[in-house]
């Protein structure tokens, strides 16, 4: 059996475990049957949130017509993500990570296990870069895609944004920087988050989560007010019951904002950028009123040019590629994805920035 064939690849990385992911599952889970595109570009649809009533209407008038909401569809090219690691007769014959000294495996054996190690390592870096783009895409309303050029450290920027003119309708600018209350009495944060839920509840979209960097999270855990409303046994406020729910997200509980009850989550998961930096999913002073389920991932086709000397065109969420040279003998597995995030509906989320500043 040829290893390196695209569909025996195909078929390891789907036995692969699955990389978990929070922001891109949580916020942007992909119907593989449904948003997975055999076109390059994919089409994506979101409608306006709407709270319109019926009217009252005599019997003899029979009823009134009410038009269907409509929705928008937009034919979108999603960023594309190519990275690959190469393999020389070296890898092959010297012991691999693990291995015992006197271990009997042979080149075949090592190629077999370092082909399914290197998938899986390609497609968890692709997932941290999923991750970053489900949370820029809530931030910005939007995105911009860094492409690198044949030229080194020379990119191609391309944005997407899911609103209209210049000024982005999820931000939220708190009037003055948070600051904690009293024990009698809230800080502005929590009137704050009040109108960001109000911001979504007035358009008919869902608020159930305030989801909040690690320094905004140390800053509710250390309140005076939430933690005597937390005390108060005649009242029924929240819950603080710390969850793991990732190594990088923590549930700290559930609070009470003014009749309606959302889970806090706290972030401080980080990634290394292109230049080595470890850098944070989401940047200090932000915090984030939205709903689990608010968007979904959609993967564009992946056209490629195979050892047969022929291009072939994939639907799938990871796409692979072998190819290799005579000179320099040096063998080499790509794996590719063109993901885009989308939002169900038009600004299903409500964004804070600099609280502190």
């Amino acid at each position: 059996m040829d290893i390196y064939s695209t569909y025996y690849m195909l078929a390891a990385v789907k036995e692969l475990p699955p990389e978990h992911t929070f922001f891109k599952s949580r916020y942007f889970p992909t119907n593989t049957a449904m948003d997975v595109f055999g076109t390059s570009k994919v089409l994506g649809d979101y409608a306006e949130g709407s709270q319109r009533r019926a009217p009252f209407v005599l019997p003899r008038v029979g009823s009134v017509s009410v038009a269907r909401e409509g929705f928008s569809t937009y034919e979108l090219e999603p960023g594309n993500i190519s990275i690959s690691r190469p393999l020389t007769a070296d890898h092959l014959k010297n012991r691999g990570f693990g291995e015992s000294l006197m271990s009997d495996k042979t080149p075949a054996d090592r190629e077999r296990m370092l082909l399914i190690g290197d998938l899986a390592e390609l497609s968890s870096r692709i997932s941290r870069t999923e991750e970053w783009l489900a949370v820029q895409t809530i931030l910005h309303n939007g995105c911009t895609m860094r492409h690198q050029t044949e030229v080194k450290d020379i990119y191609q920027d391309i944005p997407v944004k899911f609103y209209d003119g210049e000024d982005n309708p999820a931000l939220f600018t708190p009037a003055a920087k948070w600051e904690h209350g009293t024990a009698e009495k809230a800080g502005n944060w929590y009137w704050d988050v009040c109108a960001m839920i109000k911001m979504l509840t007035s358009r008919g979209l869902p608020a159930r989560e305030l989801l909040v960097s690690s320094d905004v999270g140390e800053f509710l855990m250390e309140d005076p007010w939430i933690l005597k409303m937390l005390d108060n046994r005649r009242t029924e406020l929240g819950r603080i019951a710390p969850t793991e729910l990732t190594d990088y997200v923590t549930e700290l509980g559930v609070f009470n904002f003014r009749g309606r009850s959302l889970s806090i989550l706290i972030s401080d998961g980080t990634f290394t950028d292109e230049s080595g930096k470890d850098t944070p999913y989401i940047p200090d002073g932000t915090a984030i009123v939205t709903a689990p389920d608010c968007g979904k991932g959609l993967y564009g086709a992946v056209t490629q040019l195979e050892n047969d000397g022929d291009f072939h065109t994939y639907a799938g969420t990871r796409v692979p590629l072998h190819v290799f040279t005579i000179k320099p003998p040096v063998k080499e597995t790509q794996l590719s994805a063109k993901p885009l995030l989308v939002p169900k509906r038009k600004s299903p989320w409500t964004v804070a920035k600099n609280v502190f500043a």
